[in-house]
């Protein structure tokens, strides 16, 4: 028996003897180099790699199984002389490589153009294996050589041909349908365990010879049937209970004629048939991978081989090839269990100095050290054994121990994130109070009247509401409560993010400001970037929490929160200073004001809009020179404060019709209960809502009723503190004083001295008429007398400059009711006990009445 490559004649090898041994791999691989190149040509099967097939033929005995392939294939496979004997001719298996007749594509390379058509149509190298017939009286009844050889075929062959007589098509034994049953449940157990491969499936090729009707269509549906039948009597693992055949076999079928009785019809076939094998231009072509399939490079072929026929006969169930690799992999499951093991006890110990207090010097570094120290002990352990299994392994374990160095790096910085957060509660209350304070100036700044015809005035100083003063339905559009809120959020975000930047940052500028958050920590970790970012994390973390609890305790008593905020707005200037009112028109005036901006306090409580986002961070950042593992993930996992924003939150908010009147809640929005932080879904997520729909209506009675009363506590003031003359004490004095007022007034000197005399003596009284002015006049006439009054005083100050007057606190406060303490605008963290101070409506009571007594 012999091959050809080229013009060269190869003979084939007796793969497997009717012993059941394989040659060995050197002859094995002599072959290969002898069927691809010739000799002298060692490296061809390198340069091969995976670029060829395999095809197996199995059938009954005397079938004609290798007469077949010798006409198909051009190979010398021994067939049975039928003039002497009828019997066992192939014994195991036979491997030789096909001749792929050149006349089969001289047809259409030369339709191709140029050599690189030419050479890109070269088929590939076909190697084939024809095995011992079935059913055969030397066998006898053993069929665990037929099994063998069934799991070796499938181990191998790309395509494994069933050759089967036309005749016998329907029925069990002559059909050799037990070979076949063998065929499925073997190759079922390949495809059974974890290495299964959904694409990689051998194609199972039935060919019916000696067939002589007109349509095959009937016999291939018997076929197919049968196939069924048995597919369905199989016992099956529980993941393929329903599935069908062709999830491990791709089927196709293939008739011939007679070989005897119609030659010129066989081999016409037989030439058609092989395009199967040779052309992808065929419709019908065998190979749609360029490579062998179960991927092993040529160079490879014999301790494959090899490798699979040991573990087959030494496997007493038959188990799938892959049982060459439950050695390495327990090998390695067991070096890597000592490995974790070992980290686990490290880790114990330094839990253990983390829950006393301790600082770590050099924590990363010293948990990098050992980890790499225990891969390298796993790779010394696991070197031996298959690279693949090792190389997976290895990598499951870095990845584990990389979890546990990382959950242990956040344990340690949870710890000094507790100092950190500490130094900065003051930041994140102030960064409150502020948004409150600034919140208020600006609502109040623009007048919101119940009517639409009616327009804001601008009263006094701030930014946002300039910008919306043109419109003339003022709060009732519900534009500028949306301005309002956004803006409010935005001021609480760029505030925290620009606190918690620094944490980030490794200037030398910052490193001062960060030894006093980090505490006792600041040497050990000022050197330890992974630990500086994962207290960063967990530091927003947490002041996350806190700032949301914060908002979730004003809005559980809204009406308390939005009332000081009104009472506020109400008895103090934009400055801070407190103001009191001399007209009832004044103080109205400011009620509306003050109203105003505790209505829109009210829609910034309705839902908490901040959230943490990743940030985007620079790849040189994450994969530079001397960056850990642990670094890398926690720089990856680095965020930032935002704004919540999505299409929905961008709707949700409190429409306000007028002061009088519950705002409208947003009922139509769609809310979701699980926070995906998903900037993109168009949802409200239920949980940070902090107003429903009953809170915000209970809410804003109590807060109406809580203004008002206030309200009305502040006229009460105003007509307890007025001293008016009777109507004709004014026309007598200027009867009876008429004399001495037209020489007053004829007389330059004295007039000047008397307005002297009576602005140093009458100064309080003069304000208190300025005041009064103010809150009567129109706004141009008070405008203008403001700013001469600040000409005269800038001139005052030029020719006899007074001493300043330093104040302590001058910012006005704004009490958490949920709090203890109140909070400074001025200066975050400065509190006084809630017993001893008093509140701003009962400081305007008391002071208007020593005035009234004065």
């Amino acid at each position: 028996m012999a091959a050809f490559s080229g013009e060269t004649a190869v003979k084939g090898i007796h793969l497997i003897n009717d012993d059941g041994e394989l040659l060995p791999e050197a002859d094995i691989n002599d072959f290969l180099i002898s069927a691809l190149a010739g000799k002298g040509s060692s490296d061809i099967l390198y340069r091969t790699g995976v670029n060829y097939h395999v095809v197996g033929v199995f059938g009954g005995q005397s079938s004609g199984k290798s007469t077949l392939l010798n006409s198909l294939f051009q190979t010398e496979f021994m067939t049975m002389d039928e003039a002497h004997h009828r019997g066992q001719t192939t014994k195991g298996a036979f491997m030789t490589r096909a001749i792929l007749d050149a006349q089969t594509h001289r047809k259409e390379r030369e339709e191709g153009e140029g050599a690189d058509l030419l050479k890109r149509e070269k088929p590939q190298p076909l190697f084939v294996l024809d095995f011992e017939g079935t059913d055969g009286i030397e066998r006898g009844e053993d069929q665990n050589f037929e099994r063998q050889l069934s799991l070796f075929a499938l181990s191998v062959a790309d395509i494994l041909i069933i050759n089967m007589w036309a005749v016998d098509v329907g029925r069990f034994n002559a059909a050799n349908m037990n070979l076949l049953r063998t065929v499925f449940e073997v190759n079922l157990q390949l495809f059974s365990h974890g290495s299964y491969v959904k694409e990689e499936k051998p194609t199972l090729l039935v060919v019916l010879r000696d067939f002589t009707e007109n349509d095959p269509a009937p016999s291939f549906e018997t076929v197919r049937k049968s196939f069924d039948k048995i597919w369905g009597n199989i016992q099956k693992p529980e993941s393929f209970t329903d599935a069908t055949i062709d999830v491990v076999f791709d089927l196709r079928y293939r008739v011939l004629p007679h070989y005897k009785l119609q030659r010129p019809e066989f081999d016409s076939a037989v030439s058609e048939f092989r395009e199967w094998f040779v052309s992808p231009k065929n419709s019908n072509f065998l190979f749609s991978n360029c490579s062998m399939f179960r991927g092993v490079p040529a160079d490879g072929m014999p301790s494959y081989l090899s490798n699979c026929w040991n573990a087959i006969c030494s496997s007493k169930d038959l188990d799938i090839p892959t049982q060459r690799d439950m050695l390495a992999r327990h090998r390695c499951a067991d070096a890597k269990h000592a490995a974790i093991e070992e980290f686990k006890e490290v880790c114990e110990e330094y839990t253990k100095k983390i829950q006393r207090g301790d600082v770590i010097p050099q924590f990363t570094r010293a948990l990098e050290e050992t980890i790499e120290r225990l891969l390298k002990n796993f790779s010394d352990q696991t070197k031996l054994y298959k690279v693949s299994v090792v190389h997976e392994t290895a990598e499951a374990l870095e990845e584990e121990l990389g979890d546990m160095e990382l959950h242990l790096l956040k344990q340690y910085a949870k710890s000094i994130a507790v100092t950190v957060l500490a130094a900065l509660d003051g930041v994140i209350g102030s960064s409150v109070d502020e948004a409150v304070r600034w919140l208020q100036n600006e609502a109040r700044s623009v007048l919101l009247l119940e009517g639409k015809d009616n327009k804001g005035d601008r009263i006094d100083g701030g930014g946002l509401a300039q910008g919306v003063l043109d419109t003339a339905e003022g709060l009732v559009d519900n534009k500028r409560c949306r301005l309002f809120v956004e803006e409010f959020w935005k001021r609480i975000c760029l505030s925290l993010q620009g606190a918690f930047d620094m944490l980030n940052g490794c200037s030398k500028s910052h490193q001062a400001a960060l030894s006093s958050l980090y505490g006792k920590f600041a040497t050990a970790i000022m050197d330890d970037q992974a630990v500086r970012e994962g207290v960063a994390h967990a530091a927003m973390e947490g002041a996350q929490h806190k700032l949301r609890n914060r908002f979730v305790a004003m809005a559980e008593n809204a009406a308390e929160t939005v009332h000081q905020v009104f009472e506020q707005a109400l008895t103090s200037k934009t400055d801070g200073t407190v103001r009191f009112f001399r007209t009832t028109d004044g103080l109205l005036g400011a009620e509306k004001q003050a109203r105003q901006a505790g209505l829109v306090l009210l829609g910034c409580l309705l839902y908490y809009r901040l959230k943490l986002v990743p940030v985007e961070v620079d790849a040189g950042e994450v994969e530079g020179e001397g960056t850990t593992r642990a670094l890398q993930r926690l720089v990856r996992d680095r965020c930032r404060f935002q704004v919540r924003d999505n299409r929905t939150e961008k709707n949700f908010f409190l429409h306000f019709t007028n002061i009088s009147d519950v705002p409208r809640y947003p009922l139509d929005a769609p809310t979701s209960v699980v926070d995906s932080g998903d900037t993109t879904a168009d949802t409200v997520n239920a949980d940070n809502v902090l107003l429903s729909h009953n809170a915000l209506q209970r809410a804003f009675h109590l807060y109406k009723q809580k203004a008002d009363f206030t309200l009305q506590m502040q006229l009460r003031n105003i007509e307890s503190g007025k001293q008016s003359l009777p109507p004709w004490v004014l026309p007598v004095m200027l009867l009876l004083g008429w004399n001495e007022l037209y020489y007053l007034l004829t007389s330059p000197i004295l007039l000047i001295a008397i307005i002297v005399i009576a602005v140093l003596f009458f100064k309080t009284f003069l304000k208190s008429q300025l005041e009064v002015l103010e809150e009567k006049c129109p706004v141009w006439l008070v405008v203008s007398v403001k700013a001469l009054l600040q000409q005269a005083q800038a001139l005052q100050n030029a020719y006899a400059p007074t001493e300043a007057v330093r104040g302590g606190g001058g910012g006005a406060q704004f009490r958490d009711p949920t709090q203890a303490t109140s909070v400074s605008g001025a200066s975050a963290g400065v509190s006084s006990e809630s017993s001893s101070a008093a509140s701003p409506r009962r400081r305007v009571c008391r002071e208007s009445r020593d005035k009234g007594e004065d």
